[in-house]
């Protein structure tokens, strides 16, 4: 990595998979980078297993709520709050999306320059590390979900690189047996080189940026404290980017709106097998990828002990992001165009052929939509109409929501950055996270949102005056 011509001091607002990452690359440039998370703690100390961090509820973020559409029931909506953001507490999934995702940001949306090559080209120069689970690695569900799908012709496969139809282990962000956080892999090793170039505020939530006659100036924090830089890369995520730049005095038409997420549903499995099994904590190492109207447009992911997540990943169902008193509610939009319809209809009906397969494995195995025990085979025998409206009550566990600050032209008024990040109407001010993507890839989104941060950081590094 070269140096720099000139150092900057940049504030990075957020230390997720996307700050981290900005962080990273403007530090290897020669900058001093200052950077900003809201929580204190880092989840390097705990296990692999999900168990640990859902039981750490200073890991998450208490004021992020979620709807799936205005006026339906709040559910809290999983977001991280701590070094490493939400991958200091998700699952772990590594995957790419498919290449017709990356080349429609430059086809459709009109982003140029982006496209598979360019993205795939960014996650592979990462240096992520990777596991791979074995078969045996899994527990009972997972084991049988993924024998019956390969019985109902699914392809044995593992999914690495782009997203492909097919039944088998996903690779996860492990190292030895340790969980693999953006902060520990991007920021840590930065830290102990001990130039002071590299500085972590931690506990200090950016409330707003301060621009003045349309140059960035500063960042002030939620107890008044500024502190004076040179540029700003905001990478608070969807939910909280677009209420940052807000608050900081940016106002173009689409922000806090384009919010994509992949509809979902948890299912959960019961029976004698079930409750014989040896208990372990909750976890996820395989994958069922699937097609019905298009190209692996749909999931089921097993959730060891009891778990069936089934989700639609191609969506163009668009919802937003608004702060309420109690922080900030995503309103998901779910379901609200046909193609997302059928696609969920299609799955559920999947997952029904999926637990009819598992059942001569496991005998009596109950397979349910809801707490009160009610049989998905009795959603489904209702007509599409009443299976949509249930799932649409039922905001899902994927939290994979991106859009809020959309890429675009600058004559788009919906469009909050272009194609470099760069906010519209500011100087020195870019988005580097979630919240940038025109579009949502068929995947969970960790590796994508570390891939455009990357791409987005290499050129703020050149670009800033």
């Amino acid at each position: 990595h070269g140096k720099a011509l000139l150092t900057k001091r940049i504030a990075v607002v957020g230390a997720g998979a996307g700050g981290c990452v900005v962080a990273a690359r403007l530090f290897d440039a020669g900058h001093e980078v200052h950077l900003f998370e809201a929580g204190a703690a880092s989840a390097t100390n705990l296990s692999i297993s999900l168990a640990a961090t859902l039981s750490r509820d200073e890991l998450f973020d208490p004021s992020v709520i979620a709807s799936t559409y205005t006026g339906a029931e709040r559910v809290p909506y999983p977001r991280g709050r701590a070094l490493g953001g939400t991958t200091a507490v998700n699952a772990l999934v590594q995957m790419w999306g498919t290449r017709e995702d990356w080349d429609a940001w430059t086809s459709v949306h009109g982003c140029t320059g982006w496209n598979w090559q360019s993205v795939s080209g960014e996650m592979r120069t990462l240096g992520l590390p990777s596991y791979v689970p074995k078969d045996s690695d899994g527990g009972v569900v997972t084991a049988a979900v993924v024998e019956a799908a390969r019985k109902l012709g699914a392809s044995r496969c593992t999914h690495t690189a782009e997203t492909a139809d097919g039944a088998g282990p996903v690779a996860l962000s492990i190292d030895g047996s340790r969980r693999a956080d953006a902060f520990e892999v991007f920021v840590a090793p930065r830290v102990r080189v001990a130039t002071g170039r590299m500085v972590v505020h931690a506990g200090s939530a950016v409330q707003e940026v301060g621009i003045e006659a349309g140059w960035v100036s500063s960042v002030v924090l939620d107890d008044g404290t500024e502190h004076f830089v040179d540029g700003v890369v905001v990478a608070a995520g969807t939910v909280w980017s677009p209420v940052i730049l807000r608050r900081s005095g940016i106002s173009r038409a689409g922000l806090g709106r384009n919010l994509k997420d992949h509809a979902s549903l948890s299912l959960t499995f019961g029976g004698p097998a079930i409750d014989a099994a040896p208990q372990r904590d909750v976890d996820v190492t395989s994958l069922v990828v699937a097609s019905t109207l298009s190209d692996s447009d749909v999931n089921l992911l097993p959730v060891d002990p009891a778990q069936l997540v089934v989700a639609v990943t191609k969506v163009s169902s668009v919802g937003h992001v608004i702060e309420v008193a109690e922080g900030v509610e995503v309103v998901l939009g779910t379901l609200t165009t046909e193609d997302d319809a059928a696609r969920m209809i299609a799955a559920l009906r999947l997952a029904a052929d999926v637990h009819e397969e598992m059942s001569a494995r496991l005998p009596n195995l109950h397979l349910s939509v809801d707490d009160r025990g009610t049989p998905l085979a009795t959603l489904l025998a209702h007509d599409d109409a009443t299976v949509v409206s249930f799932v649409r009550r039922r905001p899902g566990p994927y939290s994979h929501a991106v859009g809020t600050c959309r890429m675009g032209v600058e004559s788009d008024h919906e469009a909050v950055v272009d194609v470099t990040g760069r906010v519209f109407g500011a100087v020195n001010l870019w988005v580097a996270d979630a919240s940038v993507f025109p579009d949502l890839p068929r995947a969970a989104t960790q590796v994508p949102v570390m891939a455009v941060a990357s791409r987005i950081a290499r050129g703020v590094a050149e670009r800033i005056g």
